[in-house]
Order: C-alpha cells, then sequence, then structure tokens
C-alpha cells in the first residue's frame, strides 16, 4: 500500500511539474522554482516551529513572496537570477534556524528536502492533483509583462509546488521542474510537453520500484533515474537528428 501512495505521489507531480517548468526554461529563470520550494519549505518550517498546519503557512508565505517577485519586471535592472538566488541562500538560512529550533531539527530538515512520499494519504493526493490541474490552468494565462501577469505566473508555480513540497521535498520538486524540460531543450527553445511528462514518468516508475526492492530513500531514487533518463533521452534525440 505505501509502494503505490509513493507511487501516485511521483505520478501526478510528474504529470505537470515538467510542463509547468517549460515555462521557466523559457523565461531563463532557473533559480525560481527552487527559490519557491525552499520559500514554501521555510513555511512548513514555521508551521512545525508553532505546531500550526504546515501547509498553510507554507501558503501564505509562499503568497507574500509572490507578490514581491511580481513586482521586478522582466526587463529590470537587477538579473533576476541573481535576485532568486539570494531569496533561495536567505531562504534556506531562515529555514534552518527555524528548525534548529525544534527537538528533532536534523529529521525535519532531512524531511523537508527530501519529502515525506512513504507516508502520502489519500487527501495529500487529491489536494496536489486539484493544485496541478490549477497551476497548468493558470499557466496557460497570457498577460505579458505587466504586474497582474508576472502574479498569474509566479502564483502557478507556489500553487504547484507548496503541496508538493511536503510528499516528495524540495530536491524532487525541484529536479521534477528542471531535469524533464533539459532533456528535451532543443536550439534554444522548448521541446515537446508531452515528451517531459514521460520522461518524469518513467523516472517515478523506475525510482520508486528500485527504491522499494533495495531500500533507498525514494524521492532521492527518483532524482537519480530523472538525471539518468533526462541523459538518455537526449542523447537518444541527438542522434536521431544527425
Amino acid at each position: 500500500m505505501i509502494l503505490w501512495f509513493s507511487l501516485a505521489a511521483c505520478l501526478l507531480v510528474s504529470f505537470y511539474l515538467p510542463v509547468l517548468g517549460q515555462q521557466i526554461l523559457q523565461r531563463r529563470i532557473i533559480f525560481v522554482d527552487l527559490a519557491l520550494a525552499q520559500v514554501a519549505a521555510v513555511g512548513y518550517a514555521v508551521g512545525m516551529a508553532v505546531d500550526g498546519n504546515g501547509m498553510l503557512y507554507a501558503a501564505v508565505i509562499t503568497a507574500g513572496v509572490v507578490v514581491l517577485l511580481a513586482l521586478f519586471p522582466d526587463k529590470s535592472d537587477l538579473p533576476k537570477e541573481a535576485v532568486m538566488g539570494a531569496l533561495y541562500a536567505l531562504a534556506v538560512s531562515i529555514g534552518m534556524m527555524v528548525l534548529a529550533m525544534l527537538p528533532h531539527a536534523e529529521g525535519q530538515m532531512m524531511e523537508l528536502m527530501f519529502g515525506s512520499v512513504l507516508g502520502v494519504n489519500e487527501t495529500e493526493l487529491m489536494i496536489m492533483a486539484v493544485a496541478g490541474a490549477v497551476a497548468l490552468l493558470l499557466s496557460k494565462q497570457r498577460f505579458g509583462d505587466h504586474l497582474l501577469g508576472r502574479i498569474i505566473f509566479y502564483g502557478s508555480l507556489a500553487i504547484a509546488v507548496v503541496p508538493a513540497i511536503y510528499a516528495v521535498g524540495v530536491i524532487l520538486v525541484f529536479a521534477m521542474l528542471v531535469m524533464p524540460g533539459l532533456s528535451v531543450w532543443r536550439d534554444g527553445n522548448n521541446g515537446s510537453a508531452l515528451q517531459t511528462v514521460a520522461v518524469a514518468a518513467v523516472a517515478s516508475v523506475c525510482g520508486i520500484i528500485f527504491s522499494d526492492y533495495f531500500d533507498y530513500p525514494p524521492s532521492s531514487a527518483v532524482v537519480v533515474f530523472l538525471a539518468a533518463i533526462s541523459l538518455i533521452w537526449r542523447g537518444i534525440s541527438k542522434i536521431k537528428n544527425r
């Protein structure tokens, strides 16, 4: 039963995170997904520290950061990647400081980074499914380089990331957003969205089965298979295009 719920969680995020990740690659703001994921992790850490609802705290804090990010236009003088990198470093530091106040800080840190996919239940799967569908719907909206457009773009990422953090962790969320998209990246542009989903789904199945059979951490195993399958897929595509 645990294996099936873990597989369902990884497959769910593989259906929408890679597609959202393609927009990140196209905009060339790779750090935004890692930054938002880490900000959400800070929210979960605060929730743990005050014995409250981690997802609620993560949603509120991430929403505030989304508005702040949206205030930076695409043509800002400040390099976007530098801003995202600074935000990530700040979020990591704050998260570690909050978790350090808890009695089992090391275990809590590992849980946020790599998720608790073995403990996912039906309610959490439903929340992830609804959040993913809403995020994909919002990501299809086009408002240009305006405040509302940027809020919708960053908001769609936050909606997808916040529920996924608890289940699969920061590392797998970042890998799902970036690696499948890189595997189909061609001549400076995105490739097939369907192929990114296929890469992520195959890696999820292989990683969970490998994890169950050899008793490795599920999220880590899926990340390793994501990297391997993405490289293989990209290599095969290059050979075919020669």
